[in-house]
């Protein structure tokens, strides 16, 4: 379970979601959804929308309820949603998702056929929201545990306390910051990522529109689409032209590989690239995972799909959050379709992060030993 946090920290998160995130208005609809272990900010969350005017709506999945429904229910029946839970979403102009179920161990031995069931609905969600333009703020306290914080050799305090203080962030900062920084990568060529460790990597970038995760959600957020935003955030990211990339980033915090639905955890490592494709690797044992499924795909070419920089001043532990962090460099490779590339195999895609490098565009500085250089 969850430590008891204090009412005017949730009431302050409730109010920073809501006003600068959503930027929920007055007389709009907001879902509410939340397991039992994170109730108590949900319910928080609410009081903050009614003093906004808004009309908030409360779900409530009770986990304790949840698992013992499982022993007695039909195969065909575990996971199912129904049509009145989507009609409430479709409805809605913003929701809210407190993420759950918080026992891990537990939602990993589900059968094949209800983990698939789950997958598939979180599937269609996506594309409901995306489809109806539904605001969308996640927020991943309910995913904490012992289990995952000792996959990622992480302090799970640690990692619940920047997970609160980070969504505390005004986004202010962020939002200039990350403004500067997507402007450089849309008119940029040549990208150079340099470390002391050895690190000197370049790539080339393709004109494309960066994404910037800045932790509100403007107009021009939800004219574009973007409207699922997991908080905390602060990011700007932006594929790069897939058939270019040479030399060698040298990881130095954690990472992770997606390989289907499953997340594995990637240590510092060393990644070397040499005529626009992954040549050799060293990352322990999230490394061997990868060299096993790219055998089993018949070692197709990877290539470099993504570049972003970190804007959040607050994050510096959180797992998959790790790209976030204030001047951290991330590189991703594999599969970059979904992020608005063009490489759609192999259906893998890994994520590598650095602290503590350099970024120069076309030659100009943009990211000095970890700090962002400007506006």
């Amino acid at each position: 379970m969850l430590p008891n946090y204090p009412e005017g920290t949730r009431r302050a998160l409730a109010r920073n979601l809501l006003r600068k995130a959503l930027r929920l208005s007055r007389g709009e609809n907001l879902l509410i959804e939340t397991w039992s272990a994170t109730l108590p900010w949900a319910i928080s969350m609410t009081a903050e929308a009614r003093k906004l005017g808004a009309r908030p709506l409360l779900s409530v999945r009770d986990e304790a309820s949840y698992w013992r429904s499982l022993r007695g229910a039909p195969a065909s029946q575990v996971a199912r949603v129904g049509e009145h839970e989507w009609a409430a979403l479709q409805a809605s102009d913003a929701y809210v998702y407190f993420y759950g179920p918080m026992d891990a161990a537990r939602e990993e031995r589900l059968p094949r056929a209800a983990a698939r069931r789950q997958q598939s609905n979180e599937h269609e969600l996506m594309r409901m929201i995306l489809k109806y333009g539904v605001r969308t703020v996640r927020w991943d306290l309910g995913r904490t545990s012992e289990l995952w914080a000792r996959r990622y050799r992480i302090d799970l305090g640690r990692w619940r306390t920047e997970l609160i203080d980070a969504a505390l962030v005004d986004p202010a900062a962020m939002q200039r910051e990350g403004a500067w920084v997507a402007e450089r990568l849309r008119r940029g060529r040549e990208a150079l990522i340099t470390h002391p460790n050895g690190t000197r990597l370049a790539l080339r970038l393709a004109g494309r529109r960066p994404k910037v995760d800045d932790g509100v959600m403007d107009p021009d957020d939800v004219r574009t689409g973007n409207v699922i935003m997991i908080v905390p955030t602060g990011v700007t990211s932006v594929t790069v032209h897939e058939p270019y990339a040479e030399g060698r980033f040298v990881s130095n915090t954690i990472g992770v590989l997606y390989v289907g639905e499953s997340e594995v955890p990637l240590r510092s490592g060393r990644w070397e690239f040499r005529d626009g494709a992954l040549t050799d690797f060293d990352a322990g044992p999230g490394g061997t995972r990868l060299r096993r499924e790219l055998r089993r795909m018949g070692h197709p070419r990877v290539r470099a799909g993504q570049i972003s920089v970190g804007l959040n001043p607050k994050i510096s532990t959180i797992p998959l959050l790790f790209d976030q962090e204030r001047g951290a460099l991330t590189l991703a490779f594999g599969r970059n379709v979904q992020m608005g590339g063009k490489s759609r195999s192999p259906r893998l895609s890994a994520f590598v992060a650095l602290r503590g490098g350099s970024l120069a565009i076309d030659g100009r500085s943009v990211v000095e030993r970890g700090e962002i250089v400007g506006p």
